[in-house]
């Protein structure tokens, strides 16, 4: 808005400029005065076309920029959230994986004699197959026994 102020400023200061040209043309004239008025007035209202796009073209300018500006602050509200959200979610996993291992921490023991009692059940069971092996052994040598 600062930029578009001092361009309102220099718009207007070269508008009284060609104001204060046109009232020294209407003062009369000899012929050489009045090519060169007519010179100097074609200038003038060159110049002035020429200044009036330029003022066009600027707020063009200064409005695009505004608008990008618009839509950065837009889109930086938008990344603020989402890295807001982001925050919030990894907090709560942060927070759920403390819970987790305190957990975990207190179930150990328990975990620890479930691993000492697979290793016995595992013993156990080599045991049975050797007794259920010996005892087939025994069996047939009672058979063979039995048979004599």
């Amino acid at each position: 808005n600062a930029e578009y102020g001092e361009f309102q400023t220099f718009q207007h200061y070269f508008k009284r400029i060609n104001l204060s040209l046109m009232e020294e043309q209407c003062k009369p004239d000899t012929p050489e005065e009045q090519v060169e008025n007519e010179e100097v007035s074609r200038l003038n209202r060159v110049s002035h076309e020429l200044f009036d796009k330029l003022a066009d073209y600027l707020q063009t300018e200064l409005s695009g920029t505004k608008d990008t500006y618009a839509m950065l602050e837009e889109l930086n509200g938008i990344a603020l959230d989402q890295y807001t959200n982001l925050n919030h979610s990894t907090s709560q996993i942060k927070d759920s994986l403390h819970d987790l291992d305190v957990k975990y921490k207190l179930l150990l023991p328990y975990l620890e004699q479930l691993n000492q009692l697979d290793v016995s059940v595992a013993s156990l069971e080599q045991a049975t197959l050797r007794l259920d092996a010996y005892t087939k052994v025994l069996e047939s040598k009672f058979k063979k026994l039995e048979k004599r």
